[in-house]
């Protein structure tokens, strides 16, 4: 049940630093991107924010819903792979990463604004935790990035049954769909390319053999039934050898 552990000729895990191996995530199909302008021209700004006319309202509704406030804010990424924006139109997203997203808006936007400051960032991390989790389902996370310990806190962490040294994570990438198996007992995951989940990552946790035995998770609990077993069997064979006398 430790996660990060260290091996016993490994120096103790607060004396380690750690480097990360952080993957630049690149915009994918039904990603949602929070484009935001500012700018002193506030007639051609209200024109580019035509589609957040309504965002303060929608942004409450959906916050105090525990909804998500960017699907209803933000920009999603077609399945031809364009973010479709106010005064500019179509733009390329699919397979680019934030700031090369920023550079292109941001070469497009000095053809209509003299002075203005972009905003360009992922409209929050999206995945979903399934199996033996407290509480599976389906989150968002506003943040630029989010670790898989925080993605499993979220989700209230692992059930007693969970095989921890088993996470599968399932990714999406631009050539498909790849499973990976996580081990979170190993400190070397915190410099893994799997540290910082992805949006629209699935965790699933498997359970371990011993849910599907029903001795018991712990070595009470396995010594309990057994001990029970037992004296049922020892009382079982007393009654009978008495009936056969």
């Amino acid at each position: 049940m430790v996660y990060l552990q260290t091996g016993e000729d490994s120096p103790p895990i607060d004396s380690i630093a750690f480097t990360y191996d952080r993957q630049q995530y690149r915009l994918q199909v039904n990603d949602i991107v929070d484009v935001k302008l500012s700018s002193p021209e506030e007639a051609i700004q209200n024109f580019f924010d035509v589609g957040n006319d309504n965002s303060n309202q929608t942004a409450r509704m959906a916050g105090g819903g525990g909804g998500d406030i960017y699907y209803m804010t933000g920009y999603t990424v077609s399945d031809s792979g364009n973010l479709e924006l106010p005064v500019i139109g179509k733009v390329k997203a699919e397979g680019k990463t934030i700031p090369e997203l920023k550079e292109l808006l941001d070469t497009k936007m000095q053809k209509y604004f003299k002075e203005y400051f972009l905003q360009v960032r992922l409209g929050g991390i999206r995945y979903s935790t399934i199996g033996e989790f407290t509480r599976p389902g389906k989150y968002t996370i506003l943040q630029n990035q989010v670790t898989i310990f925080e993605a499993l806190a979220n989700s209230g962490d692992l059930t007693m049954v969970a095989d921890r040294d088993k996470i599968r994570l399932i990714r999406q990438y631009p050539t498909g769909t790849k499973v990976h198996t996580i081990n979170l007992l190993d400190k070397n995951l915190i410099n893994s390319p799997y540290y910082f989940i992805q949006p629209n990552d699935v965790l699933y946790a498997e359970p371990l053999p011993a849910k599907s035995w029903g001795v018991g998770v712990t070595g009470a609990q396995t010594l309990s039934t057994i001990v029970g077993v037992v004296s049922s069997s020892l009382a079982l064979v007393v009654a009978i050898v008495g009936l056969s006398r």
